[in-house]
């Protein structure tokens, strides 16, 4: 037998070993509840959450959008709605008016379901569907297999600014009000998070998700010449395209080289648009700025050669996607989208917002309102634009015509000199249940002779 003070050494110790055991179990539980209601409390506050995998949450990004008959709210028009179901057999008013109007279009058909109705393909004409903007596009279907490019290419640079104090998020769309949109959830309303990558964040309730969206044809005149100063050969930062003056080396080639020739800097590209001749001061450059475009014709040409062979699929720089892919997930449906507004009124609509989620009394903190955004003049002269162009511009960007109900522009609505009207289709999609809007044409490079 042991000593008997080794025996009550032993036994002394043992106690103290468990009584740090205990110590530090209960210590663990504190820490993990401390934590977990942390996360909990986060979780409750917000409902945006990083690292997910936005191919998990398929109801919110994949599932129809059948949307209630818009009303207007607190001076938010038409665009914004307040819930959603799929379309079913028990139709809501919207949904009424859609089925009452494909029953004007199939009028030898005595179908009263929609499935049955669309059976075959309804064509119509852009901005002809009896729905908002948000309605339609909540009905889209992007095909993966033809904007595959245009789904993935926005990557990283789908971006939303998000207010967690006001449950509001802005999805940024390049050239569509963007830069107006960040400044506004940044200055005007107080957000923490400034921008997220949306890939990785889940937009769902209690967020009230926003866009605004612009007439595509303006809008590929701004998205042509941002991503043409962009991607010039002189341009350094972040451009895969850039050469070297040096060792004329590069990353790769631009798809496009002729846009830039005859170009060695951004001076040689101003002097086009605003030629020495034409300035008050030929030794200087600051009223080019500013100064309408006074080029002669060369940038338009290059323009129109570039549409000619742009097949509208492959987009060599993120300002040249579309409006609906970047709202679309990979597998081509829609993203969860509360309201969708139009540049053409980003002010009102601002204003409106700024009411919405401020109140009655709320004031813009910047003494001229809602800013313009980068605005200067158009470098190209669009006078020299041909109709011919135009109209193939319309038809490369039909997606967003008919996906967001836009009319077409009086140029695009004559087919004359080709084979091809402009025009949308509806459908049903038996295996996805639901509704399906789509572009009647998909976009190709021009078929010459």
């Amino acid at each position: 037998m042991p000593p008997s003070g080794s025996a009550k050494f032993t036994k002394h110790k043992s106690a103290k070993c468990t009584t740090a055991n205990v110590l530090k179990l209960i210590l663990s539980v504190t820490l993990a509840l401390f934590a977990s209601s942390i996360f909990v409390t986060f979780n409750l506050s917000t409902s945006v959450k990083f690292g997910d995998d936005p191919t998990a949450h398929a109801h919110s990004l994949e599932s129809p959008r059948g949307l209630r008959k818009e009303r207007e709210t607190n001076g938010i028009a038409k665009n914004t709605v307040p819930g959603s179901q799929a379309l079913t057999n028990t139709l809501t008013s919207y949904e009424q008016d859609l089925l009452e109007w494909i029953k004007g279009q199939r009028k030898d058909d005595k179908s009263s379901s929609i499935s049955n109705l669309l059976s075959t393909p309804l064509e119509y004409a852009p901005g002809a569907l009896p729905l908002s903007q948000l309605s339609t596009f909540h009905h889209c279907y992007t095909d993966p297999s033809v904007y595959s490019n245009h789904l993935s290419d926005g990557g990283s640079k789908r971006r939303a600014p998000i207010s967690e104090k006001h449950k509001l998020a802005l999805v940024l769309l390049p050239k569509s009000g963007s830069s107006t949109g960040r400044f506004m959830m940044q200055i005007l309303i107080d957000i923490v998070h400034s921008s997220f990558d949306i890939r990785f964040v889940s937009l769902e309730p209690p967020l009230n998700v926003i866009a605004f969206v612009r007439e595509p044809l303006s809008r590929f005149f701004s998205q042509y010449e941002e991503a043409f100063v962009r991607t010039a050969p002189w341009v350094k930062a972040s451009n895969p395209y850039y050469i070297d003056p040096s060792t004329k080396k590069y990353n790769q080639p631009h798809p496009f080289p002729y846009l830039f020739e005859n170009m060695q800097s951004y001076h040689d590209y101003e002097d086009m648009f605003c030629p020495p001749s034409t300035r008050f001061d030929p030794n200087s450059r600051r009223e080019c700025v500013d100064k309408a475009s006074a080029e002669n014709g060369t940038l338009s040409r290059r323009l129109e050669r570039f549409v000619r062979d742009y097949d509208g699929r492959n987009p060599f720089d993120i300002h040249l996607n579309f409006q609906v892919p970047l709202l679309s997930n990979k597998k081509g449906y829609p993203i969860y989208l509360t309201e969708l507004h139009n540049t053409t009124n980003a002010e009102g609509d601002w204003k409106a917002i700024a009411k919405k989620y401020l109140g009655e009394d709320y004031e813009f903190k910047n003494k001229d309102g809602v800013i313009e955004g980068r605005s200067y003049p158009r470098r190209l002269n669009l006078k020299l634009v041909s109709a011919e162009t135009q109209r193939r511009i319309c038809g490369l960007a039909l997606i967003d015509y008919c996906c967001l109900n836009f009319p077409l522009p009086e140029v695009c609505q004559d087919g004359s000199g080709t084979d091809k009207q402009l025009f949308c289709k509806i459908d049903y999609d038996e295996k996805a249940k639901r509704v399906r809007i789509q572009p009647g044409l998909f976009p190709d490079k021009e078929q010459r002779d």
